[in-house]
């Protein structure tokens, strides 16, 4: 796995901007990141599946078109991950804190009974161990709290 793409909106109401490089910091998530300090949301994470799915599509719900992840990952499958699970980035350790993002009773999708591929395929993540991470970054699931297992990749 490794990271494909990194996203940052440095103000409510800003534009998403595609970066190279970014800094975790712990406690807070991506510096200067409008969504930083989210208590246990500090991160959003993506599969790179997923991100094409939303791009590709014309999705009516509202969500398809305002949501954004800080790091979207290539190879990631988010039906394996749970709950406490941890990740690697470069040198950087994030932990898995939810599954899926919730759906607003206004939304379009959820009105008509259809599924909203973000209620299963995004992740939030709190920082562990902060640091630089890139684009092309090796990413790494490991088994918390022992990091001596590690696998994918």
């Amino acid at each position: 796995m490794k990271v494909l793409s990194l996203f940052i909106k440095r103000e409510k109401g800003g534009k998403v901007e595609k970066i190279k490089a970014g800094h975790l910091k712990e406690g807070y998530g991506l510096v200067g990141d409008v969504n930083g300090g989210r208590a246990c949301k500090e991160l959003s994470i993506a599969s790179h599946r997923i991100r094409k799915y939303l791009d590709e599509e014309n999705i009516k719900g509202i969500c398809g078109h305002r949501f954004y992840e800080n790091i979207t990952i290539e190879g990631l499958k988010v039906a394996k991950l749970k709950i406490g699970d941890r990740i690697t980035i470069g040198n950087t350790i994030i932990e898995i804190t939810s599954i899926g993002k919730g759906c607003f009773p206004e939304c379009k999708l959820l009105i008509s009974g259809k599924i909203c591929p973000l209620s299963k395929e995004v992740l939030f993540a709190k920082v562990i161990r902060g640091g630089v991470i890139r684009v092309g970054d090796r990413v790494k699931l490991v088994n918390a709290p022992d990091y001596g297992v590690g696998s994918g990749g």
